[in-house]
Order: C-alpha cells, then structure tokens, then sequence
C-alpha cells in the first residue's frame, strides 16, 4: 500500500482540493445569480390574484416590535398572491403605547377583511400569545410568523400549490434567508428534505412551517413552559405523527436579523437552548424511556443521546486480505478489531473476520464480553460485495456494522452511538464519521451529484461545522460509506445484501439507495468516529467504468435529484 506520506499522493490530494474548491465556488456564484434573480421577481407579483379551496392561517404573536418591522411583517400577508390566508394578530401586552395604536389603526384599515382579526390579551409570553392566537383559526393548515419577520408574496401560492399536489400533507416547510437591517437578503439556508434525525437536535423546519391545525390541537398547541424553543416542542410532540412531510426548494420566509432577535445571534435570547434542552429530554423520555441531552461545544446546539432500549448483539463483518499497516508492525485487520474490542464497552459484538483465502487468524488475547469468527471467503477475483455477503451468512446478531480493516476506532462505545440513531424506528442503515490519521474528515456523509455520488467535506478540516452545522450533528443521507455503517439484519435480507454485480465500487450506495426504496431512512451520525487509513482493503487505481454505467444506468434519477443536498 502506498503511504500517505507519500509526495505524490499528498500532490495528487492536493489537485483533488484545489479542483473541488473551484467548483464549489463556480457552483456557489451560479447560485447567487439564481438567488438574486428569484428575489428580483416577486416584485412582479399581485396580491390577491390567485386562490385556492382551503386556508392557511397565519397566527403572529406582538410583542413589543419596532413598528416598522411589524409592519413590513403584516403587510406580508396582506399582500399575499394567493387569498386564502386568515391573519390572526395576537397583542401580548405590548407595553409601547405605539404598538397598541399602530395595530388599532391596522385593524381599522381591514375591518371590512373577514380574513383579518387582531386581539389584545395580558402579557404571558410567546407561547401563549400563539395559543390565543390558534384558538381563533380556521385554516386547515397554521403557520406561525414573527412579529419582526416577513413571507415572500409567493409564499401561501406556492405553499398552496404543495399541499394540492401532494394530497394534503401532514407538515409543508420551505427555506428561509436572513434580513438584514437595511432590508438586504442574505445567508440563505437550503434544508434537506424531511429529516427526521437533524430534528433531534436542530429545529431546522423553523421558518416557514404550516402544520394541521388538527394536529395542533391534538397535542394542545403550544406549552409556556417551552417559551424560547416553543416551535422546536411543538414539532418534537408532533414528530410521531408526521407520516408525510414535504419540503419547497425556495426561500419563502425572511428571517430579521437585528439585535433582538436570533437571527443575529444566540445571545438574544439566552434562555432558548435551555429550553431546547428541555424540549429534547422530554421527547428522548417519551421515546426511548431516557438519555442524555448536554450542552456541546458549539453555543447554541445541545448533543443528544437516546437511551438504546433492549438488548443487542451487533455483529460486525470486516473484510480484509491481511494487508500490514504502514508501520510495518502488524497487519490493519488486527489494529481494526483490537481497536474496536478496547473501545466498545457497551454493546456486545460478534466480530466476523472475512479473510480472502486462507490467512493467519487475528489473535486477541482478552476478548472482554464478544466473540471473534474467522470466515475464509474463497475466490480467484475479490468481489467486496460477495464478502460482506459472505460475512452475513455467519452473523447471528439483530444489526450488522460493515467495517473496513483498515479503520480504528477514535472515540469510546462507536458502536452504541450508531446503536442510538440505528435503533429510530424508520432508520435502515446509519453511518460513521470517518477521520484521516492527519484528522482531516473522510467521510460525513455522501451526496449525490449528476456527475456520481462524493462525500461530503471530504479532506476539510475536522473543526469544519460545515453547512449550516452538517458535520455537527445526526442527519439524514442519501447514501453513508459502508467503510463503517451499520445496518438492522432483517434490512440487509430484505433487500437481498449487496449487491455482487458492483464487486470494486459503488456496491455502499447502490445498497443504501435499494434501502430507500424499501421504505427505510438512510441516517449519519457525528458520534460514532473512526480513523480511515482507507485503501487498504483493496488497493485500487480508478473506478471500474463497467460498475459506474451500471450505476448509472440504475440510478440516474436520484444523481439528479438528492433530497438531503440542494
């Protein structure tokens, strides 16, 4: 195997930066182009020209605002396209004589508007102005906006279009950007399609998102108690019932960005990560019987761990042909799996070794609480596909992790921390994140590109948060690298293993995507960290062209359309 160290594979690497880099930002300067020139057309747009045979109430609470804020905010929905809205404005006790009085003027200017009605209570906070605010809608669906924010004219048309089409689903969220004081867009956030594990610990519905006022109901709206992170409560309460959620690729919300406000900084508003927090423990105690929510590294974004319920045995089938490590002193297959026995102190496993031909046997002295296998798989041509299959045959435990020889492990119980994502009902295969030697990421994920799937931020620093928190927190992807991914068993049988026809590449992907297909959730966890040596289970040059037009061939619709990457 050639050495890391090595100058020419440091050059190529190198190239390989540079090259991605230029793309990027020819990639980013193409979007901002696009960005600018969607901006630029809602100003062509005419209130009231469109509508449609259902409403969307907008409930806004008021407290306090800069009254040119607020009204730039109501007069959002009043000059809406579609005219199928109710605004319902919510005075929580506003103390500034000049907002009780610009909101009876406004109320005045629409009193002849059915769809209009502003009402006044005593102060009790956000989560209760939004309350009084539901308990007067209508709408089949209720979207929340802050006083001091604004929807693109576009956006109950375009929301109204998403539910027709998609029969009316549970949830609707779009993207959002930032205002700055001087009214200047900027900081656009491209979501992921529903992704139910980034929501574990990131609200990124946020802004702007209409769920069924049924629904709401259901759960009785909005708690006080959660005052700071109410909208993240309210969708972790919801979480179990939102069955079909639909994501629109365009900004329909502009968030404010001034001293007050989040937008801008955590710092406003302090208390709001405590009140995630709380949010968080109660749905890991609804929906595991227990965990661990704490503070991270980074302001503002709390770790969460759910309890794993039950007992495991996680059997874990490492591929290998014996290869020594580049030091010279062992082989990666014995570093791999008495890494992995010193590190994994919480989660019984079954350790398969799938030798290509015969092969001295990895000897552990103190095998602690698992067991070790040595399987020989016999063949002329190695199949990476076929040995894994091979390993799956002797595994006998409920979740399989596929893991490359040439991997150690870089921090405590990896295996129990793919167990806490792996366990979700929903999720099929869940992925590590893999590190170079040098630190730099490997592996956080994977997306899907017209050109062929890449990885993520690979060969960026290991302190890159990546976008908008991607290399922070668990997610959702399209496809994870099965250099260290784990799987329930009864997933890999349904879909039949993998698949031999990609014996060299792809054969990760093409088996995560065949589990989307059958229903599953492909997850990704920060938790779970390997170091990646990476090459030395099989040495390779280039991509097999015949795998790659298979590939291709059988994917060309998803290379064309990720749902985690936009």
């Amino acid at each position: 195997m050639v050495s890391e160290a090595n100058p020419l594979i440091k050059a190529k690497r190198r190239a390989g930066r540079v090259k991605r880099y230029v793309k990027r930002k020819v990639y980013e300067r193409n979007i901002g182009k696009t960005y600018k020139a969607w901006l630029a057309e809602a100003e062509l747009i005419h209130a009231g020209s469109t509508t449609h045979d259902f409403t969307i109430s907008i409930i806004v609470p008021v407290y306090n605002p800069p009254i040119e804020f607020l009204d730039e905010c109501l007069n959002s929905v009043i000059t809406q396209q579609a005219s199928n809205w109710q605004l319902i404005v919510a005075n929580d006790g506003s103390t500034k004589p000049e907002v009780a009085q610009y909101l009876a003027a406004f109320q005045a200017a629409h009193s002849t508007d059915t769809r209009v009605r502003v009402v006044t209570k005593e102060n009790g906070g956000i989560s209760s102005a939004l309350n009084e605010a539901l308990s007067h809608a209508h709408g089949e669906y209720v979207g929340m906006l802050d006083h001091d924010d604004a929807l693109d004219p576009r956006c109950i048309e375009l929301f109204s279009q998403t539910i027709e089409a998609h029969a009316h689903p549970d949830a609707v969220y779009s993207d959002e950007d930032k205002l700055s004081p001087k009214g200047e867009h900027y900081d656009l956030y491209c979501k992921p399609s529903f992704s139910p594990e980034l929501l574990l610990t990131q609200m990124y519905l946020c802004h702007f998102t209409v769920f069924k006022r049924e629904q709401m109901n259901a759960i009785g709206g909005l708690r006080t108690s959660m005052d700071g992170a109410q909208d993240f409560d309210l969708a972790l309460r919801l979480l179990p019932n939102l069955k079909n959620v639909v994501r629109i690729p365009l900004p329909l919300y502009h968030w404010r960005a001034w001293s007050e406000s989040t937008a801008l900084s955590i710092d406003a508003k302090p208390w709001a990560q405590e009140s995630a927090a709380r949010a968080q423990r109660e749905y890991i105690d609804r929906t595991f019987n227990g965990g661990t929510v704490a503070p991270s590294h980074i302001q503002g974004l709390n770790e969460v761990h759910p309890r794993i319920e039950g007992t495991h045995k996680v059997s874990v089938i490492i591929p290998t042909i014996g290869t020594l490590n580049e030091r010279g002193t062992s082989r990666f297959v014995d570093d791999a799996v008495k890494s992995l026995i010193e590190n994994e102190h919480e989660t019984t496993l079954e350790i398969i070794v799938v030798t290509t031909g015969v092969i001295a046997n990895v000897e552990i002295a103190d095998l602690k609480n698992h067991e070790l296998k040595h399987v020989v798989y016999e063949t002329k041509s190695f199949n990476f596909s076929e040995a894994i299959n091979t390993g799956r045959a002797a595994a006998t435990g409920d979740y399989l992790l596929l893991l490359n020889d040439d991997t150690t492990v870089a921090e405590a119980n990896p295996v129990t921390k793919l167990l806490e994502i792996g366990q979700i009902d929903g999720v099929g295969v869940t992925g590590a994140k893999l590190t170079y030697p040098d630190s730099r990421f490997q592996h956080v994920g994977m997306v899907l590109l017209p050109s062929g799937p890449t990885h993520a931020w690979i060969s960026k620093p290991n302190k890159e948060p990546g976008y908008f928190g991607s290399t922070l927190t668990p997610r959702n992807y399209a496809a994870v690298t099965a250099a260290a991914f784990l799987v329930r068993t009864s997933v890999f049988d349904q879909v039949q293993g993998f698949d031999v026809a990609f014996a060299k590449d792809y054969n990760d992907v093409d088996f995560c995507l065949r589990v989307r297909e059958a229903g599953y959730r492909v997850a990704w966890t920060p938790y779970a960290h390997f170091v990646h040596y990476e090459g030395a289970t099989m040495a390779r040059k280039k991509t097999d062209q015949q795998e790659h037009a298979l590939f291709v061939e059988r994917w060309s619709t998803m290379l064309n359309n990720d749902p985690y990457y936009s």
